[in-house]
C-alpha cells in the first residue's frame, strides 16, 4: 500500500461528481485528492530539477572562465596555443567528473553564456525552475541564428536585437504551456519569419552543416544518416525505390521493399561489384569453432584482409572490434568472403612482431593491428573512439629510452594523445593496459570490470 504520509479521518464520504472515495474501516480516502497531491509533488520536483540544471550550466561556465584566466592549471609550457589547450582540458575534466560527453559540456557553456545576455526573460524562468533547460537551448539556437553578423551596420544590429527580443518574449510565454516539440515548431516558424537572410543565404548556411553520422542500434545493426540537400535526399530515395521495385519482379525475391532498399544503399556506398569497392580494413574476432560449426572454439587468430581483417580467437562469440558481438551467420559470411587471413595459435608473437629494436620509432602495421585487436577502442578509461583511428602512444617516451614494443604502446585517440603530451594530465597504463587519467586537480578515472 502506498503511504503518502497523510491521515484521513473523515466520516462517511460518498462518490460525488468527479470525485471517488474508498472506505477503509471508518477512514475515507479521497483517491482523486491523493493523486492531485502526488502530481503537485511531481511538479515541485520538476521545478527543483530545472533550477538545479540552470545552476549547473552556470557552474560549468564559472569553471571554464576560471581556467581562461589561469591556463597554467592545465598547460605545461608557454606556447601560443596553450590557452586553447587549457580550455579544452578543462572541458575534458568537467566531462569526466560529470560523466557526460565533452559536447554536452560545451552545450551547457553556450547556454550559460548566451541566455542571460540575449534571453533574459526565458533565462529568469529557467533560473526559477519554471522552464526546462531544453527550452532554453532551443531558444539560444534561434537567437544565435538571428544575431547580427560581424561587421554589420547599425540598422542590422538594431534589427537583430529587436528580433532576438521577440524570440525571448515568445519563448518565455510558450515555455509555460507548450510541450518541447510544439515549442520547437513554433520557434522554427517565428525564426523563419524574422530571419532577414535570403533563401540562397539560408541554403548556403545549411550546406555548411552537411555531414554523415553513424549511430549504433541493437543486435549488430547501425543507422547511417546523412544531412544532405533535400533534392539529393529525394533523388536517393527515388533511385532506391525504383531499383527495389524492379528487383521485386523476380519471383525468387523474398525480401521486402524496405529490406531491398537498405541492401542497395549499403552495396552502392561500398561499391560492391565495382572496381572502386571499399578496401577499408575492419577487424572482427571469430571463434574457430564457430566456422567449423562446433560448439566450442579452438584457440587461434585469423586476420582477413582486402575487405576485412578477421582474427579467430578463443572467444565464444564473434566480435566486431570496438563495437561488440555480431551474429554467427554474419561472422561466417565475413570469413568466406575474405581474400586472405592470418592465423595465430596461442602465442601471438609467432604471427605478429611485437618487439623491435630501439632504433625504430614507428610501430609496424602488424603491431598496430595487434593493438587494435587487443583494445578495440582508445585505451583511456571511458573513451569509445575506435582504436582503428587512434594514435599509438609510447607510454615511456621513445626520446627517453622507451622501446617500440606492444608492451610500451597503447592506442590513444588524437585528442587524448595531445592531452598526454601538451597538458598536465597524467596517463598511466595499468597491468591490463587500460589507461587511468589523473587530472591536475587530483581527479582519477576508474575502469569498471567487464561483465
Amino acid at each position: 500500500m502506498l503511504d503518502c504520509g497523510m491521515d484521513f479521518t473523515t466520516d462517511d464520504v460518498e462518490a460525488d461528481g468527479d470525485f471517488a472515495a474508498v472506505s477503509v474501516g471508518r477512514e475515507q480516502v479521497d483517491e482523486t485528492f491523493v493523486a492531485a497531491r502526488l502530481l503537485d509533488d511531481l511538479i515541485q520536483d520538476d521545478v527543483a530539477i530545472n533550477r538545479r540544471a540552470a545552476r549547473r550550466a552556470v557552474g560549468v561556465c564559472t569553471v571554464l572562465e576560471h581556467v581562461r584566466r589561469h591556463p597554467e592549471i592545465y598547460t605545461v609550457g608557454d606556447a601560443a596555443d596553450d590557452a586553447d589547450h587549457s580550455l579544452r582540458s578543462a572541458i575534458f575534466e568537467v566531462s569526466l567528473r560529470l560523466q557526460v560527453s565533452e559536447d554536452e559540456v560545451r552545450r551547457l557553456q553556450c547556454i550559460a553564456e548566451t541566455a542571460p545576455e540575449f534571453l533574459p526573460l526565458l533565462w529568469a524562468q529557467a533560473w526559477e525552475g519554471l522552464a526546462a533547460l531544453r527550452f532554453v537551448e532551443a531558444a539560444v539556437s534561434a537567437a544565435l541564428r538571428l544575431r547580427a553578423p560581424v561587421g554589420a551596420d547599425r540598422a542590422e544590429r538594431e534589427y537583430a536585437a529587436e528580433a532576438i527580443s521577440l524570440i525571448d518574449q515568445a519563448s518565455a510565454e510558450w515555455a509555460m504551456s507548450l510541450s518541447l516539440p510544439a515549442f520547437r515548431r513554433r520557434l522554427k516558424l517565428l525564426v523563419a519569419r524574422l530571419d532577414p537572410a535570403s533563401q540562397d543565404s539560408k541554403h548556403a548556411r545549411g550546406m555548411a552543416d552537411r555531414r554523415v553520422v553513424v549511430e549504433d542500434a541493437d543486435d549488430g545493426m547501425s543507422w547511417v544518416m546523412a544531412l544532405v540537400p533535400t533534392i539529393t535526399a529525394l533523388a536517393i530515395k527515388r533511385r532506391l525505390t525504383a531499383t527495389a521495385k524492379h528487383l521485386q519482379k523476380d519471383r525468387r525475391e523474398q525480401r521486402t521493399r524496405d529490406q531491398i532498399r537498405a541492401d542497395l544503399f549499403g552495396d552502392w556506398l561500398c561499391g560492391v561489384g565495382t572496381s572502386s569497392a571499399v578496401k577499408t580494413k575492419v577487424f572482427v574476432t571469430i571463434p574457430a569453432g564457430l566456422l567449423a560449426g562446433a560448439g566450442t572454439a579452438t584457440a587461434g587468430t585469423a586476420t582477413l584482409t582486402g575487405g576485412a581483417g578477421n582474427p579467430v580467437t578463443s572467444l565464444t562469440q564473434a566480435q566486431l572490434v570496438g563495437h561488440g558481438p555480431i551474429d554467427p551467420l554474419t561472422a561466417q559470411q565475413l570469413f568466406l568472403e575474405a581474400t586472405a587471413f592470418r592465423r595465430v595459435i596461442t602465442d601471438p608473437v609467432r604471427g605478429v612482431v611485437l618487439d623491435m629494436d630501439r632504433r625504430t620509432y614507428r610501430p609496424t602495421t602488424a603491431q598496430r593491428d595487434w593493438l587494435i585487436l587487443r583494445h578495440g577502442t582508445c585505451a583511456r578509461d571511458g573513451c569509445t573512439r575506435l582504436a582503428l583511428d587512434a594514435d599509438l602512444d609510447h607510454e615511456r617516451a621513445w626520446a627517453r629510452g622507451g622501446p617500440t614494443d606492444v608492451g610500451n604502446l597503447r592506442p590513444l585517440c588524437p585528442a587524448d594523445h595531445a592531452r598526454n603530451h601538451r597538458t598536465r594530465f597524467h596517463f598511466r597504463s595499468r597491468e591490463d593496459r587500460t589507461v587511468e587519467v589523473t587530472s591536475p586537480t587530483g581527479f582519477h578515472t576508474t575502469d569498471p570490470p567487464p561483465f
